[in-house]
């Protein structure tokens, strides 16, 4: 391989690394939040789509300004449209998975949830977010190329 594509690769694990983490990060702080609210008596879905949402939000940031290491960032209101839409179906595809999980097969109900969204993070969510929500602005236009008939002056019309 080539240095140039071991430091492709190498920056590519780094992303996969770093997006994972604010993953985890994201996904702590929703794990404790569902917990709590199942604790609390909250049906677990409820809790499922409000520990999504807080995850959500914590994700989208870490990523967007962390995790993504882009030299030209989409402008946010894209990024936080494209982001939105693919939490949206994260979020159906997650509520569907641990209600196949809990009440399909029986688990209880946070690891019911826990196992769903794991699966839908590595299958649904990173991919979208590495190609589609934070992928590389388009760069500004080179500057324009100078006519053939200057060029073959010396660049004199």
């Amino acid at each position: 391989m080539s240095r140039a594509g071991r430091r492709g690769l190498a920056a590519e694990l780094g992303r996969f690394v770093r997006a994972n983490f604010a993953s985890l990060v994201a996904s702590g702080l929703e794990y404790v939040l569902v917990t709590g609210l199942v604790v609390l008596h909250m049906h677990y879905l409820y809790a499922a789509a409000a520990g999504a949402v807080t995850g959500a939000l914590t994700d989208f940031t870490l990523k967007r300004h962390w995790a993504f290491d882009r030299s030209a960032k989409g402008a946010v209101h894209h990024e936080a449209l494209r982001y939105v839409l693919v939490s949206g179906a994260s979020l159906a595809l997650n509520l569907a998975a641990a209600y196949a999980l809990v009440d399909g097969l029986g688990l209880p109900a946070v690891p019911g949830i826990i196992a769903a969204s794991i699966v839908v993070g590595f299958v649904w969510n990173y991919p979208l977010h590495r190609y589609f929500v934070f992928r590389h602005a388009p760069r500004a236009p080179h500057a324009p190329e100078v006519p053939r008939r200057a060029a073959a002056h010396g660049g004199r019309p």
